[in-house]
């Protein structure tokens, strides 16, 4: 029996190959990684993030593609750090700074209240020296109550929130010249934006002794959000950090001061070993709700020894 024979016309064959080949990419392409859960969402709330700045400055947007989170599992989970510091302290000094610069009362009055000129924020720096004053990161605060590093005499910590451009241009020279370490609260969606620090300035400050901490993802209020959305702003904040730097990030802040029991507590499950407030009342006696005093702008230093002593709520 004659079996007739398939022929196939050349521009045919061109186009089974064409098909084949492009068969084959698709296979390979979906073989590659797919982001994990923690990687994809991270990466989608920087992205999406459209929050309202603080004042005086531009709106965020990513401009930066995050780098790959790691797995926040670990082979060993260590244990949690203590909620209550082993050394009573009746009052600590935490100050909280926002800007350091210059600005006009009359344009932005409530930028004016969140400024400390240059110009005073040196006089500061110089009151603190010339009175014996010990400034610590507050990592090192935690171990000090904790009892796992000794309490220096005179202790202060100095903070900054939100990541500001000016905490590298105008802070960092003034605490340097002192030799003080200081805090520096990042917000990952922040960075690179108009009147925020570059991730290269951020480097700056880790290389100078200075502590990154953690003010969330998107500087969302945590009060506001599911217990799963506030988790993922608390942890993978720090693990985006972590990456990003190469350094531990030990200690948190709250956007706008909210936080809550549960929230605390989550803060504390991450394994941060403290985290600061926005109220000067809440006292010392809570490793995750630790109060501090804001450094208001408009003032002289003939002022600033106030912030050194209790307010009648704490004595």
């Amino acid at each position: 029996m004659n079996i007739p024979r398939l022929r196939v016309k050349p521009s045919r064959l061109s186009l089974i190959a064409v098909v084949l080949s492009l068969a084959f990419i698709s296979v390979a392409l979906q073989s590659q990684h797919v982001p994990d859960d923690t990687e994809a969402q991270t990466t989608t709330s920087i992205a999406r993030a459209r929050v309202a700045l603080p004042p005086a400055t531009a709106t965020s947007a990513l401009s930066a593609t995050p780098t790959r989170i790691p797995p926040t599992a670990t082979p060993e989970t260590p244990p949690l750090p203590s909620r209550r510091p082993a050394v009573r302290m009746e009052y600590i000094p935490i100050l909280m700074y926002h800007y350091v610069r210059e600005v006009a009362e009359e344009l932005d009055p409530m930028g004016f209240r969140l400024s400390v000129t240059p110009e005073r924020f040196a006089e500061q720096m110089e009151w603190l020296h010339d009175n014996d004053y010990t400034p610590v990161r507050l990592d090192q605060l935690a171990a000090c109550l904790r009892n796992t590093e000794p309490c220096p005499d005179r202790l202060v910590a100095l903070t900054f929130d939100d990541g500001y451009e000016d905490s590298a241009s105008a802070a960092l020279p003034i605490l340097k010249r002192y030799r003080f370490p200081a805090t520096f609260f990042i917000v990952p969606a922040f960075v690179d934006q108009p009147g925020y620090m570059s991730w290269e300035q951020i480097e700056q400050l880790r290389d100078n002794g200075m502590e990154i901490g953690s003010h969330t993802l998107i500087h969302a209020d945590l009060t506001g959000l599911s217990v799963e959305a506030a988790r993922h702003e608390i942890e993978a904040s720090r693990a985006f950090l972590e990456e990003r730097l190469g350094v531990p990030v030990r200690s948190f802040c709250y956007p706008a001061g909210s936080y809550t029991p549960l929230i605390s507590g989550m803060v504390r499950q991450a394994g941060y070993t403290s985290a600061v407030t926005a109220s000067p009342l809440t006292g010392y006696n809570h490793m995750y709700q630790l109060a501090r005093r804001r450094v208001l702008g408009g003032e002289t230093i003939a002022g600033f020894p106030w912030y050194m002593t209790p307010l009648p709520e704490q004595e």
